[in-house]
């Protein structure tokens, strides 16, 4: 059974590649007070700093909020982005504006505005589930506020997202520069099906063990 295994590992476009965070950029990041779903967070918002597949250290953004990552080697695969989500929303300002994000400030701000249109469809720091709070510095919301007026309508596919894990715990998704490995992200129906057909030739394995 093994051929028919690693056929249908390959056909998902399974490629062992890893993901080794080294840490927040401090000179473009920071810990920045805001509300997420309602609730007052204090987090680092930023660039990080990682390399992925061996590669020298880049830039990434946090592309998931609500899943965490620390200083770690991962499990990495790199997928196109996914207009459906924003994500080439995002891969236009990380493209066209990465380069201006020279302060503490900016990387706040760059990033608040990246979950904004991930998690809220852009809706500003005003609404939705990541919204400002009484003290995100003035500055920061003004900029995430003009990040969303630049992305407005505009799409760059010249990006990846990396969906990340460590064992069988799922690490936060990140965005960063197009990686020439990335594939399509499977839909989780998908994914089901995988598992279903990998539990199925382990039935079969067993049952012509037996």
């Amino acid at each position: 059974m093994k051929p028919v295994l690693i056929f249908l590992l390959a056909s998902f476009g399974v490629h062992a590649a890893t993901m080794t965070v080294t840490g927040p950029d401090q000179s473009r990041g920071g810990f920045v007070s805001f509300l997420e779903d309602g609730n007052e967070a204090t987090g680092f918002a930023g660039i990080l700093l990682a390399r992925y597949d061996g590669q020298a250290i880049q830039p990434f953004f946090c592309a998931d909020l609500f899943t965490p990552i620390d200083i770690n080697t991962y499990t990495s695969q790199a997928y196109y982005v996914r207009p459906e989500r924003g994500e080439d929303r995002v891969g236009y300002l990380f493209v066209n504006y990465l380069a201006g994000v020279t302060t503490e400030a900016l990387g706040q701000a760059m990033q608040l505005a990246i979950w904004d249109i991930l998690h809220d469809g852009a809706d500003g720091p005003d609404v939705g589930r990541i919204r400002s709070a009484v003290g995100t510095p003035a500055g920061v919301v003004s900029a995430w506020s003009n990040y969303l007026a630049v992305s407005a309508g505009q799409s760059n596919p010249n990006t990846s997202v990396f969906i990340n894990s460590l064992g069988n715990t799922n690490a936060q998704t990140l965005i960063g520069a197009f990686e020439p490995t990335s594939i399509n992200a499977p839909e989780p129906a998908t994914f089901a099906l995988v598992g279903a057909s990998l539990l199925a030739l382990g039935l079969a394995r067993r049952r012509i063990r037996r």
